[in-house]
């Protein structure tokens, strides 16, 4: 038999391929924006007139005010960044799957793991995995028209795992994810300016064996607005659940934690932060399969 470790190898190689894609396609589509943003910006001051003083002096207004925003930015993160001892959420990790002991056929925890940059770059890596770090943040700039000042990041934790089927047949999968951690969604949009927040958290499931399986995906949360003031906490163990038909031989399955924050205009900030601290981490995801 061959070496899973070896087609491992070959799997994460690919897998980075395509994140890389996917990442220079997000910097391309974001450069083409910002090009057009400075465009429409220009015709538009000019046609105003003397009014584009007036323009300017309002954007130096929230300049200073986005400056303000930092501080308050600043004490939401203090305020949530640690978990409240108290909070019963805090033993979500210890809550059992449901699944029955009779039905259980393999638990599965993960042999590899791959954290990304939302460049698409690798910074970290790590066999018989632990819990991980996991943040992102993005700060918007200017008066957001036309979708100029907008900046997004998007961060990924891929944990691998492989086991060998006995019988040619569907394998469901109960995957358990504990995570700890906030975030932060603010945006002050007014009446000459365009300034929006966003901040959205899934998980997914892919198998291989042979061949790429269907991928399923969850959302764990999706905040998004023009106006909006969100700072909480996210402790939780999201389940869901992945099946896929097998057959006799080794079969991979990647488990996929996204987060993805977007912020345009002065004083717009998302943070999705399952990283600083020590109440603040990805545990490693458990699989149950039936």
């Amino acid at each position: 038999m061959n070496d899973p470790n070896v087609r491992l190898q070959e799997l994460i190689t690919a897998r980075d391929a395509d994140v890389q894609r996917m990442a220079q396609a997000r910097q391309s589509a974001q450069l083409e924006m910002d090009r057009r943003a400075e465009n429409s910006s220009g015709r538009t001051m000019r046609s105003l007139g003397d009014l584009a003083d007036v323009v300017r002096k309002l954007q130096d207004n929230a300049q200073d005010y986005a400056k303000e925003t930092s501080g308050l930015i600043s004490d939401a993160k203090a305020r949530i960044s640690e978990r409240p001892k108290e909070d019963p959420a805090a033993l979500v990790e210890e809550r059992a799957a449901a699944v029955s002991a009779a039905a259980l056929y393999a638990v599965l925890v993960p042999y590899y793991v791959r954290l990304y940059n939302s460049d698409g770059t690798t910074y970290y890596s790590a066999y018989s995995p632990g819990s991980v770090d996991l943040r992102d943040d993005a700060q918007g700039s200017g008066n957001g028209w036309f979708g100029s000042g907008a900046a997004s990041i998007d961060v990924l934790a891929d944990w691998w795992y492989y086991f060998s089927p006995n019988t040619d047949r569907w394998y469901n999968y109960t995957i358990v994810a504990p995570m700890h951690g906030f975030y932060i969604c603010y945006a002050d949009d007014g009446f000459w300016d365009s300034k929006e927040a966003h901040v959205k958290a899934d998980i997914s499931a892919t198998g291989y064996q042979y061949t790429w399986k269907p991928t399923t995906t969850t959302n764990l949360f999706d905040y998004d607005g023009q106006n909006i003031n969100l700072a909480n906490r996210y402790d939780n163990s999201p389940v869901f659940y992945y099946s896929d038909l097998l057959g006799a031989d080794t079969a991979y399955v990647r488990v996929t934690q996204s987060l993805y924050g977007y912020a345009r205009g002065d004083g717009s900030h998302a943070e999705l932060n399952f990283s600083d601290g020590s109440a603040n981490y990805l545990s490693p995801p458990t699989i149950y399969v039936t």
